[in-house]
């Protein structure tokens, strides 16, 4: 939703791209959609599509919980580029990005498994840690 209102903000897609320049954009829905477009020096436009099912229940709180995962993933990635020396910070924050949305859709999959209709964020909240340590043992 908040997409779209940026999109209708700006009179054309070639503003919008320069706005969001270096912009890591993510917009939820039945796939997660990671978007990282920059136009300086050379543009190139990167995308990550998280295909992970997620649970049947869309309850308040699972941007929230995304946003903490979010905040996790980018900087464990962080501290990881800066020790390997590889690849960009740039695609590394869209790996961040993905990962957490893989992580948030799964943990909302098993929340929802256990908890039906009834779920809420904070039973998503409980299946992240399994959730993180399956992702590291794979």
């Amino acid at each position: 939703m908040e997409y779209r209102r940026l999109e209708q903000a700006f009179e054309n897609e070639d503003e919008l791209k320069k706005a969001l320049d270096g912009v890591i954009v993510i917009q939820k829905g039945h796939h997660d959609t990671v978007t990282a477009t920059t136009t300086t020096a050379r543009e190139s436009s990167m995308m990550m599509i998280c295909e992970e099912i997620g649970g049947l229940k869309r309850s308040g709180g699972i941007g929230d919980v995304l946003a903490g995962t979010l905040g996790a993933f980018v900087a464990w990635n962080q501290i990881l580029a800066s020790k390997n020396k590889g690849g960009s910070s740039h695609d590394w924050m869209v790996a961040s990005c993905w990962s957490a949305c893989c992580a948030v859709k799964k943990a909302t999959r098993i929340a929802f498994e256990k908890k039906k209709r009834a779920m809420t964020a904070p039973d998503i909240l409980e299946e992240i840690g399994t959730v993180l340590d399956d992702m590291a043992s794979d």
